[in-house]
């Protein structure tokens, strides 16, 4: 019998683990990438418990622990740097049995390409049209050399928050929605960061309409990450200067860290979320994957662990049932949970980027109120996910 065939449609994280995944159980797998080349771009990305507990499951958890870095705990602070919360790495990876991990975006991908034949991967191929089946499914893909269709048993749509292809297959979804606020990027190279001393934990500051975040990755760069609320399309000049002088006065070592950056770092995102649901994330033999079935916010620290998740429960749940109950037991299982954290990230968001002084000081009042155990467990929700049993329920 030959093997089931896959295309995937995008060759992000989500992408990718689905091609591991996928190959895992015997499928002959194709990733379909819009871009002319794959290229190392992006900046930092936090691998939390669950996420690190389903690459284990695909086997490339040794990988991770190469080339991640653990991270020693979760903190927050204020601009002033007083602490209002703190997690040691210890106690979550107790409760949840694995530890965060930190590296560049471009190392996770590069370690998730390392593992794939480079026949598998075709670049410079955008997905245009899509009919979903059943039995089959067919893609129309524009490429350099024209358009062409191809059939496969599945096509995994994992084309992101903007997703062209959800569009199509679900014309009347009102699309993404603006969170209200935009992320700042930034890498500080090695050998600027290590004067510095900056400890391996996943830190993220609080101010009004402002919130800030760092992390020592890969290498000994560090990774960190400046938010502001503006209004949608609105277009901040890209001027690292100019960034920095809107922190200002914020505690140590937030001014060292924009000084340590390199301008060719900065990036810049406006943050979107699928803040109303989708009637479903499988459509005859076409599965929605990651951003592009439940894009959530920054703010849960859970956009490519939840992709990791869905391609591993996609994988384990067609293996154990089949192609078409497969799919269905995907939906059935991932829209719940995806769905419940879009929501809290929208929420958390608004909450976090509140330019309101009464609102910030209740929220600050709180989170230094917490105990170490009520934070541990208010984490849970995502954290204490374990594969493959979801795909097994």
């Amino acid at each position: 019998m030959s093997a089931k065939t896959a295309i995937i449609i995008g060759a992000g994280i989500g992408g990718l683990t689905t091609a591991h995944a996928l190959r895992r159980i015997g499928w002959h797998v194709t990733v379909c990438e819009q871009a002319p080349a794959i290229a190392a771009v992006g900046a930092g990305v936090g691998i939390a418990p669950n996420a690190v507990k389903a690459l284990d499951y695909l086997g490339l958890g040794p990988a991770l622990r190469d080339r991640g870095r653990r991270q020693t705990g979760l903190e927050i602070r204020l601009r002033s740097g007083g602490r209002v919360g703190h997690i040691p790495a210890d106690e979550i990876e107790r409760r949840y049995g694995a530890p965060f991990y930190a590296l560049h975006r471009a190392e996770l991908h590069r370690l998730l390409m390392a593992g794939l034949d480079a026949d598998a991967l075709r670049t410079d191929h955008r997905a245009e049209k899509i009919a979903p089946g059943p039995g089959a499914a067919t893609v129309t893909l524009r490429t350099s050399d024209g358009t062409v269709s191809e059939t496969a048993d599945l096509v995994v749509v994992a084309d992101g928050v903007g997703s062209r292809l959800r569009a199509a297959l679900l014309p009347g979804y009102p699309g993404p929605t603006y969170a209200g606020y935009t992320v700042w990027r930034g890498i500080v190279p090695a050998e600027r960061a290590e004067p510095m001393g900056v400890p391996t934990v996943l830190s993220e500051t609080w101010g009004r309409g402002a919130r800030f975040g760092s992390a020592t990755i890969n290498d000994g760069q560090i990774y960190w990450f400046a938010c502001e609320s503006v209004p949608e399309h609105a277009t901040p000049e890209h001027d690292l200067g100019l960034l920095a002088a809107r922190f200002r006065g914020w505690h140590d070592p937030i001014p060292g860290l924009f000084s340590a950056t390199p301008e060719d770092t900065l990036l810049r995102h406006d943050v979107y979320y699928l803040r109303a649901r989708l009637p479903g994330f499988v459509h005859g033999r076409v599965a929605l994957l990651g951003d592009a079935a439940h894009a959530v916010t920054p703010d849960i620290g859970q956009g490519a662990c939840l992709a990791i998740e869905d391609a591993v429960t996609l994988a384990a749940a067609i293996e154990e049932r089949g192609v078409d109950a497969g799919l269905c037991a995907y939906d059935k299982l991932r829209r719940p949970r995806t769905e419940r954290m879009a929501r809290t990230s929208g929420r958390l968001g608004r909450i976090m980027q509140t330019r309101n002084p009464a609102a910030a000081l209740l929220r600050d009042t709180v989170a230094s109120a917490l105990p170490t155990s009520l934070l541990v467990s208010s984490a849970g929700t995502a954290l204490s996910w374990t594969p493959p049993l979801g795909a097994r329920s």
